[in-house]
């Protein structure tokens, strides 16, 4: 049940993935589509006003060629003097004629009236009965303004010549076709529409319900060019092009359901697809679980007990297909495996051994020779012979207990010993610091008295006024241990450092190279690894500070001959 489980949870989450992926999808898309229509209608809007803001320059323009016009000038001089009826009737008509023929020749403005209020004169291009006696008296200098849903502009004649009570006021109307189609242009897509609203949100056009609750909802938003907005159960996308100089305003409106529905229908076919994969999908996905996958589950757990050294695991039951060859190759190769790994094993032990015994044993006449060699300078110190010989029995006392693993505190107890020998014939200040807490702790022996014997002989006896040794050992946060070894001779440099790095990592010693140091290197990284190799830096007197840095094993108090 475990296993038809388990494949049935991998494919529920496959599953959610693939919901999740078309979550995203779909937002990603809607939000990209609706980005995309965004700025179609945007570029729109700004098209529209800028052709609704091109035709408010070119009525005040024509305002002005009309008011500067030769046929209008001389019209005035008429009303402002004595002039011949028939004259005035023919001045009258160049001037409407002239009006008709600026108006058919400008798109967009659909009436011109000229207008003097002091006389109470009125010139049109329509019939006069048209003219609101109510909408002249609203007129002031250019100034645009709003009658019965009209959009007029007023410009008033100015001269020197004319007096301020005889100058006239001209009326150009715009053409509410010419709006109209304005109006459609803000509109970049098939559904939705424009509105064309005056200051105080009244549409300039006929509205429906729904546009009206649009225009009710705008005034909550002056400040916002897009934003959605809810009207007759339904969201909408609003676009605003801002007010133009004559206070009108294009607003665009597009319903977002039909801005999502490509979206949607894509998806739709999309997720029935995908429906029918996933369907193929889980058929295959039982057949390769019960054929493939299960196979390969038990031969998985099986060399996961070969990795945890089990050699005697073997796959029992043997299926009826392919995996029967592959499972029998498999309990075949394990047994082979088991054999070689334990002949190994046994044959590195050996070789480990030997190896360690080599190197140890390489220290033992060494340090004989000095011994020896000490006890003949001081032969006629007889107190001085007896302390060494005494040193000498403790020492092969203690290689003779036949261990390759001692503790921390029988290493400094021996070099204790060492040093205060030396400290006889030599003047000799030594300190060592250890917390008896790290006395029990395991490690290789006979590592600490080399370091402190080449001190001596290389740091200390070749320094004139040199007599400081320091050891220090204590414990690191990781749990490993530390060792310092420090002397106040000439130390040395970093090339010399480099170098005797280098002489010490090879695998066999150069002739003139120190048998203490390099014994000591090769047994640290032989019994633990690479990084417990000797380091090597400036102590605080200038002088050398040798170190070592490792990590405890478990003590097997192996023999070893001396």
């Amino acid at each position: 049940m475990k296993k038809i489980k388990s494949i049935f949870i991998i494919f529920g989450f496959f599953l959610i993935m693939i919901i999740a992926s078309f979550l995203i999808l779909y937002q990603y898309s809607a939000v990209s589509l609706r980005e995309s229509l965004m700025r179609v209608a945007q570029i729109q809007m700004e098209y529209a006003r800028a052709l609704l803001e091109q035709k408010i320059n070119e009525i005040e323009i024509e305002a002005d060629g009309i008011l500067n016009s030769n046929d209008f000038k001389e019209l005035q001089l008429m009303v402002m003097e004595e002039y011949d009826p028939y004259d005035y009737v023919m001045g009258v008509k160049n001037i409407k004629e002239y009006l008709n023929r600026r108006q058919r020749s400008n798109v967009g403005m659909s009436e011109f009236i000229l207008y003097w209020p002091e006389p109470n004169y009125l010139i049109s291009t329509l019939n006069k009965s048209d003219v609101s006696r109510n909408m002249l008296d609203r007129a002031e200098d250019n100034k645009w303004f709003y009658w019965e849903k009209e959009v007029y502009f007023v410009r008033r004649y100015s001269a020197d010549w004319v007096p301020a009570e005889e100058q006239p006021y001209l009326f150009i109307k715009m053409e509410r076709d010419h709006l109209y189609k304005i109006k459609n242009m803000a509109s970049g897509m098939g559904t939705g529409g424009t509105l064309l609203v005056f200051p105080d949100r009244q549409s300039l056009f006929s509205a429906d319900g729904m546009e009206q609750a649009l225009l009710t909802g705008l005034a909550e938003k002056q400040d916002k060019e897009a934003f959605e907005l809810a009207a007759a159960n339904e969201k909408y996308q609003i676009i605003k092009s801002g007010a133009v100089r004559n206070g009108l305003e294009l607003i665009a409106y597009y319903p977002l359901n039909e801005m999502r529905k490509p979206i949607m229908d894509m998806m739709g076919i999309t997720a029935r697809l995908l429906g029918v994969i996933l369907a193929i999908g889980f058929v295959f996905m039982v057949l390769y679980y019960k054929n493939i996958l299960l196979q390969l589950k038990i031969i998985t757990e099986k060399l996961r007990q070969v990795e945890d050294g089990d050699f005697t695991s073997q796959i029992e039951e043997l299926p009826d297909n392919e995996f029967s060859y592959v499972f029998q190759q498999f309990n075949q190769m394990v047994s082979r495996i088991g054999d070689l790994v334990l002949s190994t094993i046994k044959e590195q032990q050996l070789r480990n051994q030997a190896e360690l015994r080599q190197l140890q044993l390489q220290i033992h006449p060494h340090f004989l020779y000095n011994s020896l060699s000490y006890i003949v300078t001081v032969a006629d110190k007889p107190e001085a012979v007896t302390e060494m010989a005494v040193h000498l029995a403790g020492y092969y006392r203690y290689c003779t207990k036949k261990k390759a693993i001692t503790s921390i505190g029988e290493e400094v107890s021996y070099a204790k010993a060492y040093l205060s020998i030396m400290a006889m014939r030599k003047s000799i200040t030594y300190n060592i610091n250890v917390s008896e807490s790290l006395y029990d702790t395991p490690i290789i022996p006979l590592i600490l008295q080399p370091i402190i014997e080449n001190a001596i002989e290389h740091a200390i006896e070749e320094r004139e006024h040199a007599k400081y040794l320091f050891v220090k050992i204590y414990k690191l946060p990781d749990g490993s241990v530390r060792f310092e070894i420090s002397d106040d001779g000439d130390g040395m440099s970093e090339k010399e450092i480099g170098h005797l790095l280098e002489n010490l990592n090879k695998k066999n010693r150069d002739e003139e190279e120190s048998v203490g140091l390099w014994n000591v290197n090769q047994r640290l990284i032989n019994y633990y690894d690479g990084s417990a190799g000797l380091r090597f830096g400036r102590s605080i007197w200038g002088g050398l500070l040798v170190s070592f840095t490792i990590l405890p094993k478990r003590a097997d108090n192996e023999a070893v001959d001396c």
